[in-house]
């Protein structure tokens, strides 16, 4: 039976599923998940829709993701913009907050691409990759070409404003967008209200709230949990027409 349960469970792809003989390690069922009222509650506009009482961090702590043991996180999000790429003949990639670029350079290295990331990245990655381009973060960073396809994965919830990060990336007017994010409810059971547990983290959200914000922004095209081990949600987004809220 734990067979035949197991080839089940990895046929919907859920391979993170670990099988316990005894729960005796293992934190209490009860109590350890978000309430119903925190799961599908929306906060306001001004708090980026988290709900209230959901504590946020006032100071940024740099992360530095050119280390190789970071290298395998989000790789299901950048299979999926590939997908996207390659569906709607997207040949020009921005990807906003690359770090190492590992991920970017993996699955777009046929594409013209540009990473976006802070000064102490990018002259890491110009020394690593010369023949390609790399741009410093900030509000006037603008690729020498018109981007088709921007991805921003899992960088959102480490910037002091997010609405300027978003901003930028609609301003960029792509085709697509694909972006990630934790997806709080799922990261760390019974830790809901902030700040978050891992440091560098300013903030995250849930699934309902992160779909509230992204609207102010962007038409948001789909909208799915791409790694429930890793905790990612992901969505796929274009630019709207018309002033966003």
């Amino acid at each position: 039976m734990k067979s035949l349960l197991g080839r089940a469970i990895n046929s919907f792809g859920l391979r993170s599923i670990e099988f316990r003989g005894s729960r005796k390690d293992t934190q209490p069922v009860l109590g350890s998940y978000a309430p119903l009222s925190e799961v599908f509650c929306v906060g306001r506009r001004e708090n980026y829709f988290i709900h209230d009482g959901y504590h946020h961090r006032d100071a940024i702590r740099y992360f530095d993701d050119t280390s190789s043991k970071v290298g395998e996180w989000q790789v299901e999000v950048y299979q999926f913009a590939r997908e996207i790429a390659d569906r709607d003949a997207l040949t020009r990639v921005c990807d906003v907050g690359c770090g190492s670029a590992r991920k970017l350079l993996r699955y777009f290295t046929d594409l013209t691409t540009v990473g976006v990331d802070v000064a102490e990245t990018c002259t890491w990655l110009r020394r690593r990759h010369p023949d390609r381009l790399w741009i410093e973060a900030g509000a006037n960073a603008r690729p020498p070409f018109p981007v088709d396809l921007v991805i921003c994965a899992d960088v959102i919830e480490h910037v002091l404003d997010p609405d300027a990060l978003l901003s930028y990336i609609a301003d960029l007017s792509p085709r697509q967008v694909v972006i990630s994010t934790p997806e709080r409810n799922l990261l760390r059971r019974g830790t809901h209200n902030g700040p978050p547990s891992n440091p560098s983290h300013v903030r995250e959200w849930n699934f309902t709230e992160w779909e509230a914000y992204l609207r102010a922004f962007f038409d948001v095209r789909e909208h799915f949990i791409s790694n429930a081990g890793q905790a990612t949600q992901c969505a796929l987004c274009a630019p709207r027409s018309g002033p966003r809220s």
